[in-house]
């Protein structure tokens, strides 16, 4: 009689777990993400996210989108209240 079920695979798998809190707000975002995603393809969605940078999500990073004269600006303000 033949084994039901997928076949073992040659190398086993490495279980990694991650744990975290995500703020309702500030990650909204990513809780979006997650409930959008089907229970049983999250762990090759979370993959396919890693592996893109977080592009998958419509994540970036955010010293792509601010350009540096808008950091002097905001540099400029903070130091304009200080006495030197």
């Amino acid at each position: 009689m033949s084994q039901r079920g997928r076949p073992r695979n040659s190398q086993p798998s490495i279980r990694v777990a991650i744990a975290g809190r995500l703020h309702p707000e500030y990650d909204a975002d990513i809780l979006a993400w997650l409930d959008a995603v089907p229970k049983g393809q999250r762990m090759n969605a979370f993959k396919t996210v890693l592996r893109n940078g977080g592009q998958a999500i419509g994540l970036s990073n955010q010293s792509d989108t601010i350009r540096p004269d808008e950091v002097q600006i905001a540099a400029d303000n903070i130091l304009s209240h200080w006495d030197f």
